[in-house]
């Protein structure tokens, strides 16, 4: 008879008392190694976390346009280069002050007229029109005391017996009143002799550029037989408002 050994039976018994759910006696336990029935835990990895990545950030280089490019590279003005520059329209406002106006070159009606100032008003005015016995006509005072051709005219037509002593005439702001002295030529000169020395006066005294284009127009017409000036003003009828109808035939 084969002898089976003590610690198979133990092991037997153990089993079949799990398996019937019974206790197991304290005899048999004790013998039992329960490490060698012990089912070894499983070590579950703990994941390892990653430290996060850093993107990468690309770098964009945009280029300046060539001409912003020339701008930056440019040479700047100079501060003392840029006060000149400030100053440049203070010293063309004096350079042009101390131009001088050309000579108005006498041909036709303002010869004529020339001609007739040196003969007749001369002796009063000045030669240049500085005045002396007569008024000053240079330095635009012509202009200022007629700003209307048609007035001047008449002046000189009626003289200072037509207008009366006492008796404004001009321009009213200037306030010029009749005190005698101013010959009347209406009698003497005749429309064209008066007009061609009212426009030399005009010309050349008061730099008038509109006196100068009238007189061109008015050597085209009389040229042209559109105009006879040879008649003689009436001192003690005409009036401006009929000398200016002259002038405007002209243009």
């Amino acid at each position: 008879m084969v002898e089976i050994p003590e610690h198979l039976l133990k092991r037997s018994k153990s089993a079949r008392e799990r398996m019937t759910g019974q206790a197991p006696s304290s005899d048999d336990s004790s013998g039992i190694d329960e490490s060698q029935n012990a089912t070894p835990a499983t070590e579950i990895d703990s994941p390892v976390e990653t430290p996060p990545q850093k993107s990468e950030e690309t770098i964009v280089v945009v280029e300046d346009a060539p001409y912003v490019n020339a701008a930056k590279t440019r040479n700047k003005i100079p501060w003392w280069a840029a006060s000149a520059l400030l100053c440049l329209p203070i010293w063309a406002v004096v350079y042009v002050g101390t131009l001088e106006r050309p000579d108005v070159e006498a041909t036709g009606v303002l010869q004529h007229g020339s001609e007739i100032y040196a003969q007749r008003c001369s002796s009063c005015h000045g030669t240049n029109g500085g005045g002396g016995a007569g008024n000053k006509l240079n330095d635009g005072e012509v202009m200022i005391t007629f700003p209307h051709m048609e007035d001047m005219v008449e002046w000189i037509t009626k003289g200072s017996d037509g207008f009366g002593v006492g008796t404004p005439y001009g321009d009213p702001e200037r306030g010029r009143i009749v005190a005698g002295g101013m010959p009347a030529f209406g009698d003497v000169l005749n429309a064209e002799e008066i007009i061609s020395v009212v426009l030399h006066e005009r010309a050349v005294f008061g730099n008038s550029e509109e006196a100068v284009i009238l007189a061109t127009e008015l050597d085209h017409t009389i040229e042209a037989g559109e105009m006879d000036l040879d008649m003689y003003f009436d001192a003690e009828t005409i009036t401006s408002s009929e000398i200016a109808e002259i002038f405007e035939e002209t243009h």
